[in-house]
């Protein structure tokens, strides 16, 4: 089925590549095969490999040698993993007039409040990995946007998300002309590109847990039906923006369009769950970002029914006033969602901040 999705103008990407997927060349079967044309890195992949594995051992050991600190560490380990899989991807990126063959790495997620230290911690990664097919991940919070927006302006690559509101993403879009505004106003050509990640998946979970304590057959009829509504609603977001006068203009001037990228759940499910979710979101000029279990399940036994988002927006706001009247309160639940996402990348990091102090003392880790 990934040939098909190719066909069908969806890109698919490999989410959660770390160490490990490069070393034994995951990643390059992959985009050899013309399946995978993207990578998704993220501290938290890094943080189980280095807690459950040994690919990381001898630049750990290294690192410790030279006596940089465990934050500087973790900034290397990440930067090493994404140029590599940079050059894995860049005759990707040249064969597809860099439109495919990007690489996504994510930013320290303790920075995500503070707008100007995270445009430097960009800066930083950019320069740090040196390759032009690099997106660098901010969160979609408030001080999100002004980074996107800054990022943009300075010419670098920016992956925003998780997603989880319509709203949200719309700001998301603001953000991202803004900053091609600002690029070209400064003489600057736009450079890079940008995606905006939704996580669609992980708030129908939220959605359906809530519908299930309802218990209602009314309730019941609309489980498994918000990851569909909520993409068709973006993608018809996507389309307005770029009906717009100000994207001709854009357009016209060099820009390219900021392209949706759907997750999948990062909780473990079933097979034919993940498959479906897939099936559900196709349109033309989208990403799946796919870990190697789903992709390979989606592979075996997806089932293409054609474009599913375009046009869709009627069915869309049909399912998302009955989730309403259900009690359902979608931005709240994209708000928190928004808010666990970073406490748990916060842990992560932590983690593995002490996981390396910890090896490096001799010290085992608590």
């Amino acid at each position: 089925m990934l040939t098909d999705l190719v066909h069908e103008g969806v890109a698919v990407w490999l989410d959660g590549v770390n160490r490990q997927s490069l070393e034994d060349g995951s990643l390059r079967r992959r985009a050899m095969n013309a399946c995978v044309s993207g990578a998704v890195l993220s501290l938290r992949e890094l943080a189980r490999e280095v807690q459950e594995g040994t690919a990381y051992q001898d630049q750990i050991d290294l690192l410790g040698e030279r006596g940089v600190s465990a934050e500087e560490a973790v900034r290397a380990l990440h930067s090493y993993d994404a140029r590599w899989a940079c050059d894995v991807l860049r005759p990707v990126f040249a064969s597809t007039g860099e439109v495919d063959g990007w690489v996504s790495a994510e930013l320290d997620p303790r920075l995500a409040d503070d707008a100007r230290a995270s445009i430097a911690a960009a800066r930083a990664l950019a320069l740090g990995v040196n390759r032009p097919n690099l997106l660098v991940k901010v969160p979609s919070t408030v001080s999100g946007l002004e980074v996107l927006s800054g990022c943009v302006a300075e010419g670098i690559g920016v992956d925003t998300g998780p997603l989880y509101s319509v709203q949200r993403y719309n700001e998301v879009v603001e953000a991202y002309f803004d900053g091609l505004e600002r690029a070209f106003a400064a003489g600057r050509s736009p450079g890079g590109s940008s995606v905006a990640s939704f996580s669609a998946a992980r708030l129908e979970d939220a959605v359906d847990a809530q519908l299930d304590e309802a218990a209602e057959d009314a309730a019941a009829v609309l489980r498994g039906r918000s990851a569909p509504a909520l993409a068709q609603a973006a993608y018809t977001v996507y389309e307005d923006w770029l009906g717009t006068e100000r994207w001709r203009q854009l357009r016209a001037r060099g820009a390219r369009p900021q392209r949706l990228v759907w997750l999948s759940a990062t909780a473990p499910g079933p097979e034919a769950a993940s498959v479906r979710r897939v099936e559900e979101l196709v349109a033309w000029g989208t990403i799946h970002a796919l870990p190697e279990p789903t992709l390979s399940a989606v592979d075996r036994l997806g089932r293409l029914r054609g474009d599913t988002l375009s046009g869709e927006s009627d069915a869309s706001d049909a399912v998302l006033s009955a989730l309403r009247q259900q009690g359902i309160n979608m931005e709240q639940l994209a708000e928190d969602l928004t808010a666990t996402e970073l406490r748990e990348g916060v842990h992560d990091q932590l983690e593995l901040i002490g996981t390396l102090q910890a090896r490096w003392s001799g010290r085992p880790h608590r």
